[in-house]
């Protein structure tokens, strides 16, 4: 039998081939890889943000030198969402969850709020309106108004809040009011918007429709003038047999009834104004119940 001898060519291209052969099997299990990694970071960045940034520095330090386009839109969303969390990180931090007793998955009581006292007024005479009214039957039914007008999201509800509005937050003009329990949600013309109505926004207004009073509608450290300001509140608390609301009814309770309004003008067109509502129910023993914010009014707004 004859031996048969390849050529030395021959057997350099056939390893040659199957060299780049391999090297192309690679280069596209890379790029799958690399899509999926992205594809991961951007897929999550809507619904699921704070697992985004961990896929996408993931993906960022894995594939430093991917398409400048995707890296850049994966770095940009890695640098905003920061500014957000440490935003918020922060703002948390300054409003202990300690302050909150009671509640449910969805609400909760700011303690700090019972001991505040919202000032009755009716000042119409000016600029600057504030008319304060809350109705009661008794100094116990007081109380429990108190109890109601301090009843708040539940910080596990907050800071879901908080964290599903980070592209607003990322921004380097806005900033969280520290110390301030989250009432509000977010500013109009620099001035504080009402989310729920509580003990703590009223009195904002109030000691802010002071201070335009006082000042003629300026704000230190910013360049509004507020020609005119409307704040107007109304609260009362009444013992009802049965109550019934967004489908579920309630036997031998007080209802507690809180609504604000506030209009804000700074020129002819520069304004601002909502009307908010809080429905809180409690049992004969003043336990607080349920929160309904679902008044149609909590939707809406005017601007001019």
């Amino acid at each position: 039998m004859k031996n048969f001898k390849i050529p030395f060519f021959a057997i350099f291209l056939l390893a040659s081939n199957y060299s780049v052969y391999t090297q192309q099997r690679e280069t596209a299990a890379g790029i799958k890889a690399k899509h999926a990694a992205y594809f991961l970071c951007t897929n999550t960045m809507n619904e699921e943000p704070q697992k985004a940034l961990e896929y996408c520095s993931a993906y960022l330090k894995k594939y430093p030198n991917d398409d400048a386009r995707l890296v850049e839109f994966a770095g940009n969303f890695v640098k905003r969402y920061s500014v957000s969390n440490d935003k918020i990180s922060s703002y948390l931090k300054s409003v202990s969850p300690d302050f909150f007793i009671g509640g449910s998955d969805s609400w909760a009581i700011y303690k700090p709020d019972l001991a505040k006292n919202i000032p009755f007024a009716s000042e119409k005479d000016d600029n600057y309106k504030i008319e304060i009214a809350r109705e009661y039957n008794s100094p116990a039914e007081e109380e429990l108004l108190n109890k109601a007008e301090a009843v708040y999201k539940s910080p596990k509800e907050i800071k879901k809040d908080l964290y599903k509005n980070w592209i607003y937050l990322a921004q380097a003009q806005v900033d969280l009011p520290k110390g301030e329990p989250k009432w509000w949600m977010g500013f109009a013309d620099t001035i504080l918007q009402t989310e729920v109505v509580t003990s703590s926004a009223v009195i904002y207004y109030y000691n802010l429709s002071q201070n335009f009073r006082a000042t003629k509608g300026r704000i230190k450290g910013n360049d509004f003038t507020f020609q005119r300001t409307d704040l107007k509140y109304d609260s009362s608390i009444k013992k009802l047999a049965k109550y019934t609301h967004a489908g579920k009814t309630f036997s031998n309770v007080y209802v507690a009834d809180i609504t604000m309004t506030w209009g804000q003008v700074c020129g002819g067109l520069c304004g601002y104004g909502w009307t908010r509502n809080k429905i809180v129910i409690l049992n004969h023993k003043g336990d607080v119940l349920e929160m309904f914010l679902d008044a149609d009014v909590n939707h809406q707004m005017w601007v001019s």
